[in-house]
């Protein structure tokens, strides 16, 4: 199951902030980032104030699309190793959004050495990539159309 949403009425996941927005359902948890297909510039005042509230569960989703990103692909990677560092800072979870780009968020988990649990959201690669990212250390979040 995938334990992340961008559905704001959710109440069996972790609810993905809209850009610029706060918690505000009392009884659910949230998860802050710059999205990979959202235009920048990035408001990392926004996300490194609500990635303090007690209601934000995770950092994410950010990532890298190699298909839809809105930035070019190094902007990316630096967009997602500012999260993950962040992550690391607030002792959360960081929630990924990869297409096409396996290899580059490999390298940045290796280089990086969090300790923070790394989750692919939504995965549905094949079996032998699974196999690869659950070696290097990353959680994977299944979406509904999975291949494993």
């Amino acid at each position: 199951m995938d334990f992340h949403t961008h559905n704001p009425l959710a109440n069996n996941a972790i609810i993905n902030l809209p850009r610029l927005g706060a918690p505000s359902r009392p009884e659910a948890l949230y998860s802050v980032g710059w999205h990979p297909w959202w235009e920048g510039p990035v408001d990392w005042d926004w996300i490194e104030v609500t990635a303090r509230h007690p209601q934000v569960a995770t950092i994410g989703e950010c990532g890298i699309d190699r298909l839809r990103g809105a930035a070019p692909l190094d902007e990316q990677i630096q967009i997602t190793e500012r999260h993950a560092r962040l992550a690391e800072a607030v002792h959360r979870p960081l929630v990924l959004h990869i297409v096409g780009a396996w290899s580059e968020i490999i390298a940045l988990r290796k280089r990086l050495r969090p300790e923070q649990p790394w989750v692919i959201h939504g995965f549905r690669g094949k079996p032998v990539l699974a196999r690869q990212l659950l070696d290097a250390g990353f959680h994977l979040s299944l979406g509904p159309r999975f291949n494993l």
